[in-house]
């Protein structure tokens, strides 16, 4: 593909992650409007699974053909890219609230898959028992917040009526940021290369951003609806998915042999410094202002200035 075309297929693949972002949103806001479920666990779930998928596929894609550097820095650039820049971005165009649940539960929870992973990494490869147990907490978690949801929903009159179609927006959206996240990568992947960028910065770098369009959009369009706590609960539960999700099935299917450097454990350290520093920031006043946004931001774009010049 020449850079004409890979320019091409990026703009191509933004527009559709934008269209599909949209009807996402609105297809699982209706969900939770007309089951009584709170906005944040459909963007745990639902919106955050779904906008995760294109990880999914090119880190299963990435550890078949044998490039494990990229599958891994895929997954660690994409949970960076998600606080610093997904999160700011979204605070930065409307403070986000933040529920006591994301403080008591699932903050903690992404902490704990937070030091697995690395704990999990640190001797260089990620086997099928470690991938293992990721999947089983992932799946565990998903469990116990479908139940813990639906016992505290004590709403059974909720009518099927405009249901289909919600559900209809939910996959119509799904497939479209997926066909989006595909045009983007590849599109951004080829211009990356003409480049002269290595296998683990192209990975942290351009492919876990452009993978982390479709949560960037889906956050932005729930902002924007005034759907706050979804965005946040889609940030959370696109970096839980990440990790135990993803990196689990891909260990699961073929294990990942990483080589750590001194900068890949300040990639890492990044990462684990993202994720420990918005615990006080969620907890200060219980939202997450603007120049908390701007803060992350920021801090996001020294880290890239870092990683490409060094």
């Amino acid at each position: 593909m020449n850079p004409w075309l890979a320019s091409l297929s990026l703009g191509g693949g933004l527009v559709c992650l934008v269209l599909g972002a949209n009807w996402l949103v609105a297809g699982g806001a209706s969900i939770a409007f007309r089951l009584g479920i709170s906005a944040t666990v459909v963007g745990l779930t639902v919106i955050s699974y779904g906008t995760s998928l294109p990880e999914f596929t090119v880190s299963i894609t990435s550890a078949i053909n044998g490039s494990s550097e990229l599958a891994f820095g895929n997954v660690l650039g994409s949970n960076i890219a998600n606080i610093g820049l997904i999160l700011g971005f979204t605070a930065l165009m409307n403070p986000i609230g933040v529920e006591k649940s994301l403080l008591r539960r699932d903050h903690p929870f992404l902490l704990l898959a937070t030091a697995l992973m690395i704990v999990f990494a640190a001797n260089g490869t990620i086997g099928r028992i470690e991938g293992g147990v990721l999947l089983a907490l992932g799946l565990s978690y998903t469990i116990f917040l479908i139940f813990h949801h639906r016992e505290e929903s004590d709403d059974e009159s909720a009518k099927a009526t405009g249901m289909a179609k919600s559900w209809g927006l939910i996959g119509l959206g799904i497939g479209v940021l997926l066909l989006g996240g595909h045009l983007a990568v590849k599109g951004a992947t080829v211009l990356a290369t003409t480049w002269g960028m290595s296998e683990r910065v192209v990975g942290i770098t351009v492919v876990s951003v452009g993978t982390s369009l479709p949560e960037l959009a889906a956050s932005l369009a729930a902002s924007v609806r005034g759907k706050s706590d979804m965005a946040l609960g889609n940030i959370i539960g696109s970096n839980l998915f990440n990790i135990l999700f993803v990196l689990g099935a891909v260990s699961l299917i073929h294990p990942l042999h990483i080589s750590f450097n001194t900068a890949s454990y300040i990639d890492v350290g990044v990462m684990g410094a993202f994720v420990l520093f918005l615990w006080p920031v969620m907890k200060s006043q219980h939202r997450i202002v603007r120049l908390e946004g701007a803060f992350f931001i920021l801090s996001y774009a020294g880290y890239l200035t870092w990683l490409v010049l060094r």
